[in-house]
């Protein structure tokens, strides 16, 4: 299974790469009078398909266009970011400009085949809108450059991008797609209101309002796009650009940028949006109004002539006056904006856009590669295993999580001690490891670091004594060669169940036909006292799924057992040592949501030492932790891998 390696090769995060190529710009303050723009949103703004949630945009008389003198800097605009931006435009030429290519056209050529679109619906062609040609251009609508530094034929790339109104009065927005893909780019620049061909005298020039570079290290991109299986929900990206040449920040050149306004699902279909971007080839805005539809409800449709590759990132805008509107959607999303000429597709914008924008208005740290992966990788996942094994876990009473992989990988994945995990250490990559039936974890041999126990499918038992970072699983101690017995282990899950000391040392074995044994104070040595919980061929534990230790009771001492059944029970079973199976407490009831759960197991992952917070897996490979879990309640979830949508 190729998983990690190549998570780990997409996983250089986007806005790392770009910000070894770009120079810093310092964060600027809009001047005390500078006109009102929108403080960062903190709650949804939904739109109607009738009425924008924010109202049309003010109607202007054209497009902003620059003094023909000097112009006055922008506050807090230094001579240094200045220069940058000269050194900008010494690059961009205006026939590099005209000679870039669009970044779609480029990844086009690196794949065999482009995947087909499924057919559209009867009677559809009938709404395609034609499109036209804006000669004078889109002061909020531009050219968005890319230099890339991968070695292709053609380094010169370029999507489309939208300006974004906001206090920074420098943001803009585009395709996640137009910088995603492990490559490297420097002399990213937006140039708003850009117009193909050489201009008139007396008229303002191809860039009329100049080169914006982008600021180091500000690119806001979901975690879910930065994956190596992009969601394609989430599709966009908000960037903040540095001042032009002439000390203007974005909006101080161009006017207000355009507002950004979510949209519900329910509101993906709207009368009149106008799509704006630059097709290959043409660098002149091409524009386009017609109704949009909703599309696998959850992205927007738009029937437009002649939006061939290089329109990417360009805006959906409603309330359009010609040189601005409300943006509810940018070209991107399903087959990152279509397949066809006539056809384009935008993510939906919702609560998910309005955090980038939030983070990039905030000045946040960007998103950043999840270290554990994405859903399609955790859907391989066959085993979970708690303890302490990484040398820093160990010293500070932290758990760790050991996964075993339907490839007969063994990874362990540190605990971070703030109810998360950190980058995945290699145990083992070995086809036997599939030959294990059931594994636990726990404190045999003495000394602080834990230990694996293996039940293998010919009935040998093998303890691997001291498993970390360096150890790994060299260090095996055979306590049952194959034998017939132990081929009907199908359940091992160790803790501290009344063995006399405070090693989780005691072992829970549920047998094939539903027999429940407890072994006491289990060593290097092998197994010693035994005692029957429940009887073979009962009516019960032929059902569970996952049973695991946990410290979930309030009084201290003797561990839990915390259990879940076929029918989404599930249950904690109190000092089970003393208890047995009589100190019970249900958490979920019998058709429960857990259910459908696959992996369940508890640790100590953050909030102390009790090993309460348990961590599931689901169907759709989502990751979830419930920290600081009682025998009474669950504990608040914390999304650690996000399901995977198909």
């Amino acid at each position: 299974m190729n998983r990690i390696p190549w998570v780990r090769a997409a996983a250089v995060g986007v806005c790392a790469s770009i910000a070894l190529a770009v120079p810093a710009v310092a964060a600027h303050q809009a001047p005390p009078d500078a006109p009102h723009v929108p403080a960062a949103m903190t709650t949804p703004a939904t739109a109607d398909p009738a009425t924008p949630s924010h109202g049309p945009a003010t109607p202007s008389s054209g497009p902003v266009q620059p003094s023909p003198g000097p112009v006055k800097r922008s506050q807090g605009v230094t001579q240094e970011d200045i220069r940058k931006a000269q050194e900008l435009e010494r690059y961009w030429t205006p026939e590099r400009i005209r000679s870039a290519v669009p970044v779609d056209a480029v990844r086009a050529g690196e794949t065999v085949q482009a995947p087909l679109r499924a057919p559209h619906a009867a009677g559809r062609s009938a709404l395609f809108a034609p499109s036209h040609q804006v000669a004078s251009g889109v002061p909020t609508v531009g050219v968005f450059l890319i230099r890339s530094d991968d070695g292709s034929a053609t380094p010169n790339q370029f999507c489309s991008a939208g300006a974004v109104t906001s206090p920074t009065k420098s943001l803009v927005l585009t395709a996640a797609h137009c910088l995603k893909g492990g490559k490297s780019y420097r002399n990213v620049a937006f140039v708003p209101g850009y117009r193909g061909g050489a201009s008139q005298a007396g008229e303002p020039g191809e860039r009329p309002y100049g080169l914006f570079p982008m600021e180091l290290g500000k690119v806001w991109i979901d975690e879910r796009y930065l994956s190596s299986s992009p969601s394609d929900d989430v599709d966009f990206a908000v960037l903040r650009v540095g001042p032009n040449s002439q000390g203007q920040l974005l909006e101080d050149a161009i006017g207000r940028g355009n507002t950004l306004t979510t949209v519900p699902a329910a509101g993906l279909a709207r009368r009149e949006v106008t799509l704006t971007g630059y097709p290959g080839g043409q660098k002149t805005p091409l524009q386009c109004t017609n109704a949009t539809r909703a599309f696998q409800g959850r992205f927007m449709e738009i029937a437009c002539d002649g939006f061939r590759t290089g329109v990417s990132g360009g805006p959906f805008l409603e309330g359009f006056d010609g040189s601005r509107g409300n943006l509810v959607g940018a070209i991107g999303g399903y087959k990152t904006g279509g397949l066809q000429d006539n056809i384009s597709y935008s993510a939906q914008f919702d609560n998910d856009v309005l955090r980038l924008y939030n983070q990039a208005v905030a000045d946040a740290a960007p998103d950043t590669v999840n270290p554990l992966g994405d859903a399609g990788t955790w859907q391989h996942a066959t085993t979970f295993l708690t303890g302490r094994f990484h040398s820093d876990s160990v010293r500070n009473s932290t758990g760790d999580l050991i996964v075993r992989w339907s490839d007969g990988e063994v990874s362990l994945y540190p605990g971070n001690r703030a109810y998360g995990l950190g980058k995945d250490i290699r145990l083992v990559k070995d086809k036997v490891w599939k030959q294990a039936k059931a594994l636990t974890v726990g404190e045999f041999t003495g000394n602080s670091t834990d230990d694996l126990l293996v039940s293998w499918a010919d009935g040998k038992l093998t303890l691997y004594k001291d498993v970390n970072e360096t150890n790994k699983l060299h260090n095996p101690i055979q306590l049952k060669g194959p034998n017939g017995t132990w081929t009907h282990a199908v359940g091992l899950t160790a803790g501290r169940f009344g063995g006399g000391n405070a090693r989780r040392d005691d072992l829970v074995v549920r047998w094939s036909d539903a027999e429940m044994t407890l072994y006491t104070n289990v060593d290097g040595r092998g197994l010693h006292a035994e005692k029957q919980l429940a009887k073979p061929k009962n009516t019960t534990w032929s059902h569970a799924r996952d049973s695991v230790a946990g410290n979930f009771a309030a009084a201290v001492g003797d561990q839990d057992l915390f259990v879940r059944w076929s029918d989404g029970e599930v249950t904690v079973y109190e000092n089970l040592g003393a208890k047995g199976f009589k100190g019970e407490h249900r958490l979920r009831p019998a058709k429960s949501s857990w259910q459908y759960s696959t992996l369940v197991t508890a640790g100590a992952f953050g909030g102390g030492t009790r090993q309460d917070d348990l961590l599931a897996l689901w169907p759709s490979g989502k990751l979830s932790m419930y920290d600081d879990t009682t025998a009474t309640a669950l504990g608040r979830e914390r999304l650690l891998v996000p399901a995977r949508i198909s």
